[in-house]
């Protein structure tokens, strides 16, 4: 019983979330979609896993394909699927040469597979696959399908370590970019990126790990296999969770960006800019704005965008969301050392400061400065007694 559900929980998590995506609406959304066909191809996976575990021998020449195939789909489709959060708003084909190599190999074992007598089929499988023995007198067959698994074993480590470099650079620079547009990036940022990150390298750790352990090696020591089992079911079903959550892609980012490309641009020195932005935000307080984006900015000092974006990149070394929030966080501090702050809700002054939701303002004011607007308020109300007693 315990076996069973090692054995098939990861299947029945993608399972889940290959329904639950694939069935969700993909206007303007098809990195949700996509994701969906991920899950899909680790639900092809983990069963073809199932049946390795279960020594179903007699059939696993069918499934062993399947096997190669997912194996080599699902960290190219996972790529695919962090290229359309980040920088791909529509499916390009030419990703599909990224699928090539599992579809060539799987093929190619199938075929050899169908063309080996059915003892030779049962030989390699037996020992090479569940047992992992050198086999003496191997058939011309049996010698090209190992070639072949090999091969796709060689291929699955260098996919990868592709995902992981570039895919880890598409979400840091996919992350920077709405920052550098939005001040409020609450349903717009990967909220989960960094979590995301570190499930890529646990995963391709791991999967690089057992790769070279082999599946084999489980077999021997059943109870090995509950660790594997539970970390990629857990980070499996984070991944679908969080990605069903994200609504926010590049789609959306460059539909905002299109809307805002009729501003006529003014020619002005750095440093004039520089004090008309500070004017505006000081004055105006425009950050009170909780989805100001920097367009707007640009457009009420008749300027580009990436003018402004990148006067504040090199003279305050933020993004434009670091920007706006410094001068929230301003304001809330402001509002929370006035007298009549003790009558003013958390909530209320983080609307009346500019952000979003009171789960964005607790964020930023900890991150900006070092503490909660409870502790904040606190600390400021003991120090104006300290003061009135002095």
């Amino acid at each position: 019983m315990l076996e069973d559900l090692i054995i098939y929980t990861p299947m029945y998590v993608t399972l889940f979330w290959a329904v639950v995506l694939l069935i969700t609406k993909r206007e303007n959304n098809r990195a949700k979609f996509f994701l969906g066909i991920f899950m899909f191809a680790a639900f092809l996976l983990y069963l073809s896993h199932a049946h390795f575990f279960k020594k179903a021998i007699g059939v696993f020449h069918y499934f062993d394909p399947i096997y190669m195939l997912a194996s080599l789909s699902v960290y190219p489709l996972y790529y695919w699927y962090i290229r359309l959060l980040s920088v791909e708003p529509t499916y390009r084909r030419v990703n599909l040469l990224m699928l090539l190599p599992g579809f060539l190999l799987a093929v190619a074992s199938f075929v050899i597979y169908q063309l080996m007598s059915g003892e030779e089929r049962i030989t390699y499988i037996s020992n090479f696959l569940f047992k992992s023995e050198q086999i003496n007198g191997l058939s011309v067959l049996m010698q090209v399908q190992r070639t072949i698994y090999l091969i796709s074993r060689i291929v699955f480590v260098i996919q990868v370590l592709v995902l992981l470099f570039d895919g880890r650079k598409l979400i840091i620079r996919y992350q920077r970019n709405i920052a550098n547009f939005y001040s409020n990036l609450e349903n717009r940022s990967i909220l989960w990126v960094k979590y995301m990150l570190y499930s890529i390298v646990i995963t391709a750790l791991m999967s690089i790990i057992f790769n070279l352990l082999g599946r084999s090696f489980f077999l021997d020591l059943p109870f090995l296999l509950l660790i594997p089992s539970l970390v990629f079911s857990v980070l499996l079903f984070f991944i679908g969770f969080q990605g069903y959550m994200q609504n926010h892609t590049v789609y959306d980012l460059q539909l905002d960006e299109l809307q805002s490309e009729t501003v006529v641009v003014k020619k002005v020195n750095s440093d004039r800019l520089k004090e008309k932005l500070i004017e505006l935000f000081l004055r105006e307080k425009v950050y009170k704005n909780s989805d100001l984006k920097i367009t707007q900015v640009s457009e009420m000092l008749s300027t580009n965008r990436t003018y402004i974006s990148k006067l504040i990149n090199t003279e305050f070394s933020c993004t434009f969301s670091e920007f706006v929030n410094r001068y929230r966080v301003e304001e809330a501090k402001r509002l929370l050392c006035e007298e009549s702050s003790k009558s003013y809700s958390l909530d209320y002054i983080s609307e009346k400061s500019g952000f979003g939701s009171m789960v964005n303002f607790m964020r930023v004011f900890r991150d900006i400065e070092g503490k909660t607007p409870g502790n904040f308020r606190e600390i400021a109300g003991k120090n104006k007694k300290s003061d009135a007693v002095i």
